[in-house]
């Protein structure tokens, strides 16, 4: 799950009161039941899966420029890799240079002229 305006998670379980009681569990794994079935209805987070294959097109030309092949949760910044020509493109997955995406459509817009590889 990736919300381009957070850095993580946070949980509360029912009976662990602060943060050391957690970490006394900490080899715990957790399942969610129906992770898969689950689509956000928050218009700002998208599955990792979701985003994976989709187009991305220049925001204002309009014209498609790749698709997005992979997706990297890093701890200052989330990045999605868009698949350009032979190379891959890193776009940071904020609104500024992610300023629209359209889910039904599965299409991705970036302000490419910012990010576009220098023909060097």
């Amino acid at each position: 799950m990736v919300d381009r305006g957070s850095a993580g998670i946070l949980l509360k379980f029912s009976g662990l009161d602060s943060p050391e009681e957690v970490r006394s569990r900490s080899r715990w794994n957790i399942y969610c039941q129906e992770a898969e079935t689950w689509i956000p209805t928050d218009k700002d987070v998208y599955l990792v899966s979701e985003l994976i294959g989709m187009d991305v097109y220049d925001f204002d030309s309009r014209s498609r420029v790749g698709t997005i092949i992979t997706f990297y949760e890093r701890p200052g910044q989330d990045l999605i890799g868009i698949q350009y020509q032979q190379e891959e493109v890193l776009c940071p997955f904020v609104e500024p240079l992610v300023p629209e995406i359209d889910r039904n459509r599965r299409e991705v817009f970036v302000r490419w002229s910012i990010l576009e590889p220098s023909s060097s």
